[in-house]
């Protein structure tokens, strides 16, 4: 029988608790940083959680957590989505 966690809190700090090379694969559809127009402090429709893409510090602890070969999906917004291929990429992923 496949056994599974449902884990609620602040994402990086839940990730800090897991132990080194315990997760087959992520699935992920995290923050995609629309925000409005330039220089607002909110992102999509308003929404301050939205503001930014997942840091660099996120994916190396995403990276740190998944067993070697294990695979990383995630969407992001079509306007920023490189914004987070870059953040994945400087955590250590190949892309």
């Amino acid at each position: 029988m496949n056994k599974f966690k449902l884990m609620k809190g602040d994402n990086l700090q839940l990730l800090k608790e897991l132990p080194d090379n315990s997760i087959d694969s992520v699935v992920s559809d995290p923050p995609y940083a629309l925000t409005p127009h330039k220089g607002a402090k909110a992102g999509f429709m308003g929404k301050k959680w939205d503001a930014e893409v997942p840091s660099v510090e996120f994916w190396k602890e995403v990276y740190r957590v998944l067993k070697p070969g294990g695979y990383i999906l995630s969407f992001g917004g079509t306007r920023t989505y490189h914004r987070m291929v870059v953040n994945i990429e400087d955590a250590g992923f190949d892309i």
